[in-house]
């Protein structure tokens, strides 16, 4: 399979990068992007379009998506805070720093994935989706923990780090494996689809 970014032009590219940046807000500001797995816990897709947009146009097309991801979290954490950590998101450090260091970490895999060999772009895909999600996660808290350590800690009782990722762990994993299933699905279609569309301007 051919990469997919290597065949868009500028102009695409552009299209694509605001096309997903639309997406994550529309998917944030309706919760669409927020699935419940029971009464208090869900797992969010956000992180896909900035993994997508990574794998088809680029590391900064991915980069800017994963700033509209941060900046809507800043944003919805400043006007409308729903959860114990929200206060923490206003930091963009910790909002949106995290969010475009994402697309360096999907940019990253993809590369190095796609120097292996006969590997299969939808097996890269799919392993990209399942590694930039745990790194989100990851990055995430990470991020909370250098610049606002001494208030998330107190809002934690004491909780270190690690105890953190160790009770996000569950989520952090469906996560990581709904991105892998969209990732292969959608680059899979979109592969197939230019692939079709270019033997038809063939004939």
């Amino acid at each position: 399979m051919n990469d997919l970014s290597l065949n868009l032009s500028r102009n695409k590219k552009l299209a694509l990068t605001g096309a997903f940046s639309a997406l994550v807000v529309v998917l944030g500001i309706t919760r669409l992007g927020l699935i419940p797995i029971g009464a208090t816990a869900s797992i969010t897709i956000l992180q896909i379009p900035v993994i997508l947009i990574v794998m088809m146009a680029g590391l900064w097309e991915g980069v800017f998506v994963g700033f509209a991801f941060g900046l809507l979290s800043l944003i919805q954490a400043a006007m409308s805070p729903s959860g114990v950590l929200d206060p923490l998101f206003v930091n963009p450090l910790c909002s949106i720093l995290p969010r475009m260091l994402l697309a360096v970490v999907a940019f990253g895999c993809w590369k190095v994935l796609n120097l292996i060999p006969k590997m299969p772009k939808m097996i890269s895909a799919g392993i990209t989706g399942f590694i930039a999600t745990v790194a989100h996660t990851l990055l995430v808290i990470g991020c909370i923990y250098i610049f606002e350590g001494t208030d998330v800690r107190a809002a934690m009782g004491g909780m270190g780090y690690f105890a953190v990722i160790g009770m996000l762990a569950f989520n952090a994993v469906l996560e990581a494996v709904a991105s892998t299933i969209v990732c292969v699905a959608v680059y899979a279609g979109l592969f197939f689809a230019s692939n079709k569309k270019s033997k038809l301007s063939q004939e």
